[in-house]
């Protein structure tokens, strides 16, 4: 045929199930895209409409998201392949190494058993070498002298017996140093117990669960101090009990109370060291360290109290509080290390100083049982503000009574400068001494409180106003006039206040004209209301002598007028009473003068005439005036 025409038929391609298979998909697509992390919606359509505007061509490469993508794909992919090669290479190398020693053995026991040993031979060995080519026997040891074993075994028995004499010497020494161990431990432990048997609280440290401490501190303390009230008890070198408090732990220190006079010390008070008995040094340490967080915690709440007393002269200098006790005299409360105690003590007497120590301390014990009777009690409802931590009454209760007592001496004191000129004139005139603001002997027979202990009664005794009082028998006969004391720190009064109440015998008198009861503020308008109340009863009491004279119609009077005129006698009479004396002036009409005489303190009698005679009131006045 001139014209062939040539045809290339090719078949239809099959499709390879294979291909088609999860397994095959899965990984083509971490070929082309890589982890599905990283394949997103957005990418996908992304691609979609880059290969429908041309921008990508299919068919030459496969298209990736980003530049850093493909990057990390070829990373992955590289890493992969490497790894896989260097495990297919240790398997090889593996497999080589043990065909050759199966090879080996199966050579050397062809000799012997050729049958056996040319089922595990490998065929390029069964080609190369015959079998039965390699072979081996057992060699005889050569001869030893019995002089070389005769040493060789003396050898090995001197290697053992210094190898037992070694062993024996471990076993000494670990034994000695057991029981050095358990003679530490033992001690250790009995000093513990003792510890526990003395009442303290032991337990595990919260951030040392192994070791054991003591809780020395209080429970109701401020949480700051409640935190620092737990020791370690370690174990020293010697096997004694060492007491480690941390390093917050300022050392020993004490509370210490001094009185200044003038700011000079004049009496201290003594050391909480003193105090401490025990012969246990453990005990000792332990006793010191309570008695240290104790003082330093009433040290702290001093110094809040002080902040609110400022009405009250109280001052904070540094550490030191400074409260006012007479005109040049003022207590000094500080905290003082016991290694840095002054030796030198002030020589004057320390019981003000050691009482107030006393009362502080207590009065801080009693703050601690308040705090647990008011946690045990049912808690009060939840309020958004936190309420603030309350202020102890530790200063209040010892100024109190620092006030009561002065002011109570001060009285008692112008009471006897009064008594004595009135003494020295033979006038009627007495006064009770002032009664204690507290009887503690009834105390401890009978209580207020029958559910509470007498101790709890004393220290609400101690901590409620103070009160006392005091009779004065004036010359007046059957008056009285009872003065009472009230000293207290809280509103309105916030100081010493008194209240004078006077019992006349009869109504007619000039003392039932003035008020029943008048209270006072001061110190100094008290014993001018005094001499104010003994000037006009010593008059009642002129009058009632010598009916020819009359008082004043007013209470505010202090002149004696006679009641019928006599030109040879006096016709009016002054009587002066004050702090320092008595003093009896008169005048004389018809061109007379005025005279007077003097009761002091001292008994003596003195005139402006310089007369020194010691005569009674009645007796002047009856010679001299009436």
């Amino acid at each position: 045929m001139p014209h062939e025409l040539s045809l290339s038929l090719q078949a239809f391609p099959t499709v390879d199930k294979d291909k088609e298979s999860l397994k095959y998909l899965i990984s083509r697509i971490n070929q082309q895209k890589g982890s599905f992390r990283n394949v997103t919606e957005q990418s996908l359509q992304e691609e979609i409409q880059a290969q429908e505007a041309g921008d990508s061509d299919t068919d030459n490469q496969d298209v990736v998201g980003t530049g850093e993508e493909v990057e990390d794909v070829k990373t992955k992919q590289e890493e992969v392949t490497k790894a896989r090669e260097d495990i297919i290479k240790q398997i090889g190398q593996a497999y080589n190494e043990s065909a050759q020693a199966l090879d080996f053995v199966s050579l050397l026991l062809s000799k012997h058993a050729p049958a056996a040993a040319q089922t595990t031979l490998s065929s390029f060995l069964q080609q190369t070498l015959p079998l039965g080519s390699l072979g081996g026997e057992v060699v005889q040891a050569p001869q030893v002298p019995e002089l070389e074993k005769h040493n060789q075994e003396m050898v090995s028995i001197g290697w053992r017996m210094q190898s037992l004499n070694g062993t024996a010497d471990s076993l000494l020494k670990s034994a000695a140093r057991l029981e050095e161990e358990m003679g530490r431990e033992t001690t250790y432990w009995n000093q513990v117990l003792a510890v526990k048997d003395k009442g303290w609280s032991l337990s595990r440290l919260p951030r040392e669960k192994h070791t054991l401490g003591v809780r020395y501190g209080f429970a109701e303390a401020y949480a700051d101090f409640r935190d620092r009230g737990l020791a370690a008890l370690r174990r020293d070198a010697d096997g004694n009990v060492s007491l480690d408090r941390g390093l917050r732990s300022s050392g020993d220190q004490t509370l210490r109370v001094r009185i200044l006079q003038q700011g000079e010390p004049i009496a201290s008070s003594t050391t909480g060291s003193e105090g401490i008995s025990e012969d246990d040094s453990v005990t000792k340490e332990i006793l010191r360290a309570r008695n240290s967080i104790f003082d330093e915690e009433l040290h702290h709440e001093l110094h809040r109290e002080a902040r609110n007393l400022l009405n009250q002269g109280v001052r904070c200098i540094g550490g030191r509080v400074l409260i006012p006790l007479e005109t040049d005299k003022q207590i000094e409360i500080d905290l003082i290390s016991l290694e840095d105690e002054d030796l030198e003590a002030p020589a004057g007497d320390s019981a003000i100083a050691d009482a107030i120590a006393l009362s502080l301390r207590v009065l801080l014990s009693q703050a601690h049982r308040q705090n647990l009777h008011r946690r045990s009690q049912i808690p009060p409802p939840l309020r958004e503000n936190k309420p603030s931590r309350p202020t102890y009454a530790l200063l209040k209760p010892v100024i109190e009574h620092l006030q009561h007592q002065f002011q109570v001496a001060s009285l008692q004191d112008f009471l006897s400068g009064l008594h004595k000129p009135l003494l020295a004139a033979s006038l009627p005139f007495s006064f009770n001494p002032p009664t204690p603001p507290h009887n503690f002997a009834a105390l401890s027979t009978t209580s207020d409180n029958p559910n509470g202990s007498v101790a709890e009664t004393l220290l609400q005794s101690l901590t409620s106003p103070l009160h006392s009082t005091t009779t004065l028998h004036l010359p007046t006969s059957s008056t009285t006039a009872v003065i009472d004391i009230h000293t207290t720190l809280l509103p309105p009064h916030h100081s010493t206040t008194y209240t004078l109440t006077i019992r006349a015998s009869s109504p007619s008198t000039t003392l039932a004209a003035l008020p029943t009861s008048t209270h006072l503020t001061t110190l100094s308008a008290l014993t001018e209301h005094i001499i104010h109340i003994l000037t006009l009863s010593i008059l009642q009491h002129t009058v009632s002598m010598f009916p020819t004279w009359h008082a004043p119609s007013t209470i505010h009077g202090s002149t004696l007028s006679r009641t019928k005129e006599k030109s040879h006698l006096a016709e009016k009479a002054s009587i002066s009473l004050t702090g320092d004396g008595l003093s009896l002036k008169w005048w004389r009409g018809a061109g007379g003068d005025w005279r007077a005489v003097s009761w002091y303190a001292d008994d003596g009698q003195g005139s402006d005439g310089g007369r020194g005679e010691k005569r009674r009131f009645d007796e002047v006045f009856k010679e001299e005036v009436d």
